[in-house]
């Protein structure tokens, strides 16, 4: 009988990341999202912080989702109180007041970890429980990679599909 790979045999390495500091603004997020799509890295940013004993720490992820609707957000709030009012050079407005804010502000926190050692199983588990697309993996206490839905769904077709 096969052994059922692990979490660290999925996971991508956090050297295919662009790091962005959770105090810089929307508008530099951007500008690393782009970078990554130019070189066809994942579209995921690690947001950075420090902890209060200033030792540097993973505190959340932006992606795509993130940046389109951080940058929406008052638009959004305004129209689910009283219906969308729209009106022309709308979205650029919206864009560059939006781009100010702290990447902090919009980021998702991590609310889960799966360790290296896990089974795949536990990851999905963790994936549908919190509705994330990826989750850091950790060893000991050290993030040393991210596992993403899109890798688990090559998993599966690999198993389901081989003949």
């Amino acid at each position: 009988m096969p052994t059922e790979k692990l979490v660290k045999d999925l996971m991508r390495p956090l050297d295919q990341y662009y790091y962005v500091k959770e105090e810089e603004t929307v508008q530099e997020a951007l500008r690393f999202m782009n970078k990554a799509r130019k070189e066809n890295k994942p579209s995921c940013l690690i947001v950075v912080g420090k902890e209060p004993s200033e030792k540097e720490i993973i505190k959340g992820f932006v992606t795509p989702f993130e940046l389109v609707f951080g940058i929406a957000g008052h638009f959004l709030k305004g129209a689910q109180r009283s219906g969308p009012i729209f009106w022309e050079g709308q979205l650029e407005a919206e864009c560059l007041e939006g781009s100010k804010k702290q990447v902090g502000e919009i980021m998702v926190p991590i609310k889960a970890c799966a360790r290296e050692t896990e089974m795949l199983m536990e990851a999905v588990f963790l994936l549908n429980k919190y509705q994330m697309d990826f989750l850091p993996v950790v060893k000991k206490d050290d993030v040393v990679g991210i596992i993403h839905l899109e890798d688990i769904l090559k998993e599966i077709s690999r198993i389901v599909l081989k003949k």
